[in-house]
């Protein structure tokens, strides 16, 4: 239903627009009059006589010029327009006079001004200029029929206005047509009002619903994307953005499996008409600018507009917490197994091993008067091998159930110093390695002292290991006041060697149980490391670049730390090493 007071609202809104539109057409008809005259008096006439069509076109040039001055000055636009419409049809009553009365061709000028009402919204003006138009133009007749006046001829008459016929027919014909002109104008301006709320109407839909869903997108966690036909990215929310690590007009355009990096969109689209299917989903790493590897989940699906089909809708999320969780349960799992399996190699393995042992301990004294050279050689193998086979039950034991540290308020001096000593006492430090060490003094923390000497330890065989022909062993610690986003005191530590290096595969997996690139190492001593770290409340993380060394980076909370990190496994993430 039409709301009468948005359709005042709305034409008082356009009203000066409409007055601006009627001055200008105002001055070219009357130019057009003017020049039709002017233009046949030089032709077939006498153009030097004077012509009385120009006195009414004059005036009507001169209240145009006030009309405009006036309507910069006026607030009420409407009623300042019908007073125009009325003073027109005197002028154009006044210009028929002056160009044959009833033969005058300008009589069509009285419907332009029935027609320029309408689109001021009231249709009982609409009707009443068409009424005033029939009274001017009945009297105009009818004052000429009867001998008041004798109009001015510019043009040859068609008719004798002294006929009753001629006259009648003239002011019947005007007279229907003013009223019809009237009825149809008001009939379309009523159409146009309708169709123009129906318009508005759809329009503030239309806003509405595109403003929703920009506030959807905009706002939402998952990352979207719509992508063309021809493969292309056409638009992305600021959520695909940030799981991307790209701004959208570096995309927009661009092709969506380079930007995805995922092979599969392409071959998704090329059968997009023909699969039944309207969804698909993927799973990837991808890999942002200058940010590290990400597993991505996502949703494409077909994207269609009154049946046809116009591309696709893609919607990711990043799944990197996920797959860190679930790694770490099946790193709990895996672990749970193993210390089941531990607890079965301590009964069923070491204390049969031990006896064993002892036992070629005791043959090889009792027996070592008649053991020639190579059986001797054989015991010692033999007794090296069951002492190794003991290790690595002690450290597999030590790995799936180690001991709770015995916490103490320790200095980092005194480990780091023992260490070096140790080092430089025994035989597994060549001349060729140099170690420095660079720490801050007064470092102390809460610790078990043992076992993060034990963390070094390993560290630092490794390194020994990993420069066969020499290098050097740089050991710095500071303090720091935040690591991975948790504030608080913690120290640094970092040992890096000058040695071999590691390959990225390597890199991945030196903290996984049992592996090792040693021909004798048990693959216990570095994951064995970490989670020492972690019962301190601490990390350990690697870098390390294939032919100029490896370093490693040991965080612990210093005391006075009112923060630290979890020491639960599965709450961490597992992608804690990088290449340089």
């Amino acid at each position: 239903m039409a709301d009468p007071l948005q359709d005042s609202i709305t034409i008082r809104a356009n009203a000066p627009t409409y007055n601006t539109i009627l001055l200008t057409a105002r001055l070219a008809i009357i130019s057009l009059c003017m020049g039709v005259v002017v233009y046949y008096q030089a032709k077939f006439g006498r153009l030097g006589d004077y012509i009385p069509a120009l006195a009414p076109v004059a005036i009507t040039y001169l209240l145009t010029i006030i009309y405009a001055l006036y309507q910069n000055w006026g607030s009420n636009h409407r009623r300042f327009a019908y007073f125009q419409l009325l003073i027109d049809q005197f002028l154009i009553t006044w210009i028929v006079y002056s160009t044959g009365g009833l033969n005058s061709p300008f009589t069509f000028m009285y419907v332009l001004v029935i027609v320029a009402s309408f689109f001021y919204g009231r249709a009982f003006a609409t009707y009443a200029l068409a009424g005033m138009s029939t009274l001017l133009f009945s009297g105009l007749v009818v004052s000429e029929y009867m001998g008041y006046i004798r109009p001015y001829y510019p043009f040859p008459p068609l008719a004798d206005p002294k006929i009753f016929y001629y006259a009648f027919i003239s002011i019947l014909v005007n007279t229907l047509s003013f009223i019809f002109v009237a009825v149809m104008s008001s009939q379309i301006a009523g159409l146009l009002r309708k169709t123009g709320q129906e318009l508005a109407k759809k329009i503030e839909d239309f806003t509405m619903l595109q403003a929703f869903h920009e506030n959807v997108l905009n706002n939402m966690s998952l990352g979207f994307m719509a992508i063309g036909l021809d493969k292309s990215v056409l638009s992305a929310n600021p959520a695909a953005e940030r799981i991307l690590g790209v701004r959208s007009e570096e995309i927009i355009r661009k092709p969506a499996d380079n930007i995805l990096q995922l092979s599969e969109i392409e071959e998704f689209l090329n059968n997009i008409s023909a699969s039944e299917k309207t969804d698909k989903r993927f799973q990837w790493v991808y890999k942002a600018p200058e940010s590290d590897e990400v597993f991505l989940s996502m949703s494409l699906s077909k994207f269609a507009v009154g049946g046809e089909i116009q591309g696709a809708i893609a919607v990711f999320e990043d799944i990197t917490e996920l797959k860190v969780m679930e790694r770490s349960m099946a790193e709990s799992e895996r672990m749970a197994a193993v210390g089941k399996v531990a607890a079965v190699i301590a009964h069923e393995i070491r204390n049969p091993l031990a006896s064993l042992s002892g036992s070629i301990q005791m043959l090889s004294s009792d027996l070592s008067s008649i053991l020639d050279e190579n059986n001797t050689k054989l015991m010692n193998i033999t007794l090296r091998e069951a002492d190794r086979l003991s290790n690595i039950i002690t450290e597999f034991l030590e790995y799936s159930s180690p001991r709770k540290p015995h916490f103490r308020e320790a200095g980092l001096d005194e480990i780091l110093n023992e260490l070096v000593t140790l080092l430089k006492s025994g035989s597994r430090l060549p001349d060729s390695i140099e170690i420095q060490i660079n720490a801050e003094p007064g470092l102390r923390a809460m610790m078990d002292p043992e076992r993060v000497t034990q963390v070094l330890w390993n560290i630092v065989l490794n390194a020994v290991d990993a420069m066969p022909n020499g290098g050097k062993l740089m050991i710095e610690a500071y303090l720091r006041t935040d690591h991975d986003s948790v504030k608080g005191k913690w120290i640094r530590i970092s040992l890096e060697d000058s040695g071999e290096g590691m390959t990225k595969d390597t890199l991945d997996n030196i903290f996984e149980p049992f592996f090792t690139t040693k021909t004798r190492g048990t693959g216990l001593g570095l994951p064995s490391a970490r989670k020492i770290m972690r019962s301190h409340g601490g990390e350990i993380e690697a870098k390390s670049t294939l032919g100029k060394g490896s370093c490693f980076v040991l965080w612990l909370p210093a005391m006075g730390n009112p923060e630290q990190l979890t020491t639960d496994d599965s709450a961490r993430s597992s992608k804690n090493t990088h290449l340089l």
